[in-house]
């Protein structure tokens, strides 16, 4: 949050009016914290589907304090909750035990009248 009060307007100004590359407008982004991570922050193009790390030099990074710049995906940075696990565990018991009724039910013989013997 600091980072973004202090150099948030700078920071936009730079990738949205400065950069290399012209954005379609309205440019927008966000700043995130990694879940994973808490020593990165995450730089979202809003919008954007590929955004390239080369809007700007590496000296206008280090300008903002940015010490390093990778492209990656916002996944690798969401912890996945224990809730998550349950359900697709529970989810999975269910679907097996769905399973294994249903492969007894289709060996069961039918009873007809015709197969007995009196």
């Amino acid at each position: 949050n600091r980072f973004l009060e202090l150099k948030g307007s700078d920071l936009w100004s730079a990738i949205c009016e400065g950069g290399t590359r012209r954005l379609p407008s309205p440019c927008r982004i966000k700043l995130a914290q990694s879940e994973v991570d808490r020593d990165c922050m995450l730089l979202i193009l809003v919008g954007e589907r590929d955004p390239a790390t080369d809007m700007l030099q590496e000296s206008h990074w280090e300008k903002f304090g940015i010490k390093s710049l990778k492209r990656g995906s916002v996944r690798n940075h969401q912890d996945f909750s224990q809730k998550t696990l349950i359900a697709l565990v529970t989810s999975g018991l269910l679907l097996a035990f769905l399973g294994l009724a249903g492969y007894f039910l289709m060996r069961r013989r039918s009873w007809s009248p015709a197969g007995e013997r009196l």
